[in-house]
């Protein structure tokens, strides 16, 4: 069995979903918070009843993981540098996308010159939902070959979503991006082509200045394949199949004669009801705990590695392509449908 692994977590932001999980799960022990010392550290920390750390240097020597919920560059924050001081210490990192290429790579060679591992976390395959449309959709892809992948986004999760596609795939290469046609809104269209498989990518160019989390859209994928259709409706489900169009048989007068066909219309998997309050409370806690765990199989690390920086080789080509995001809509909220329909008072 195992012996239980003490891990420290880097930001109190969605860091606060990865002391959760790490906290929930057995097979960790959360000795610690590392951060600036705001408010908000120090009261995640308290949550918790463990101890606030303000700089790399004051965590424990039998600390021996770490999560990293810091962004890079791309988000004006210090992750990477956090990331290599805390290898330094001889700490494994679990760092959360996403991060330039040249961000990644860097990291990587830090992380094999000091013998340790650090792996580049995109959330969302560890979900309930996506991993089940990874699996139904490589042996899809294995058996009958995808003719067509369709995908929608915010631009706070175009690399995740990337990631997902190229695990479907087991892979990005060959790939490729065409001209961009004529944009009239801030969902941009992009047509791709990943592991030879031709991809329509729909992203919603917005993005809020005080708060990433404010988005209409997380992810919505489907893959086509010569039998139907696998669509996922978001990171949480639900997961359905919709069968190719059947056609009914014709009778020896060119009659159409419906012979009583049981193929349904479509087909509902993994469509347990969820609630808000139950991702942030459980599934986002787990998925975190789920990623940290990989750290200790080196097979898995190699190859989730060497994807990842395929998927940030295109996201970066991606990015320019999109330009700047405009911000979302001021009255941006989440409702249920009934109460979107209701007449404004």
């Amino acid at each position: 069995m195992n012996a239980v692994r003490s891990v420290v977590v880097a930001g109190s932001r969605f860091g606060q979903f990865y002391a959760a999980g790490v906290a929930a799960d057995p097979r960790f022990a959360l000795r610690g918070i590392l951060g600036q010392g705001s408010r908000r550290s120090q009261a995640l920390a308290a949550r918790h009843g463990v101890d606030l750390w303000r700089e790399p240097g004051a965590v424990p020597d039998d600390v021996r993981l770490a999560c990293v919920a810091v962004g890079g560059a791309a988000r004006g924050e210090q992750g990477p540098a956090l990331a290599e001081a805390l290898m330094a210490r001889g700490i494994d990192v679990l760092i959360e996308h996403p991060l330039l290429p040249g961000e990644w790579q860097g990291l990587l060679r830090t992380a094999a010159r000091l013998g340790r591992r650090c792996l580049l976390n995109t959330f969302y395959p560890q979900l309930p939902a996506v991993a089940r449309f990874i699996e139904l959709g490589r042996q899809l892809h294995h058996r009958r070959g995808i003719r067509h992948l369709e995908a929608s986004c915010g631009v706070q999760v175009g690399f995740a979503t990337l990631d997902i596609l190229a695990a479907l795939l087991e892979g990005v290469g060959p790939w490729s991006l065409e001209d961009a046609g004529c944009d009239l809104s801030a969902m941009r269209g992009l047509s791709l082509v990943l592991a030879g498989v031709p991809l329509n990518l729909q992203v919603l160019n917005e993005l809020a200045a005080d708060n990433d989390g404010r988005m209409t859209v997380l992810q919505r994928l489907s893959l086509t394949t010569d039998r139907g259709t696998l669509s996922l409706a978001g990171p949480h489900g639900p997961l359905l199949w919709t069968p190719a169009v059947a056609v009914p048989a014709v009778d020896a007068d060119g009659l159409f004669a419906p012979s009583g066909e049981s193929l349904p219309t479509v087909q509902l998997w993994h469509a347990e009801p969820c609630s808000w309050a139950q991702v942030h409370r459980h599934l986002w806690p787990a998925a975190a705990a789920d990623a940290l765990a990989l750290l200790d199989d080196e097979d898995a690390v190699h190859q989730r590695n060497q994807r990842s920086l395929e998927v940030a080789a295109v996201w970066q080509r991606i990015g320019k392509r999109l330009g700047f995001p405009t911000a979302p809509p001021p009255g941006l909220a989440p409702a249920s449908l009934e109460q979107a329909l209701e007449r404004a008072s």
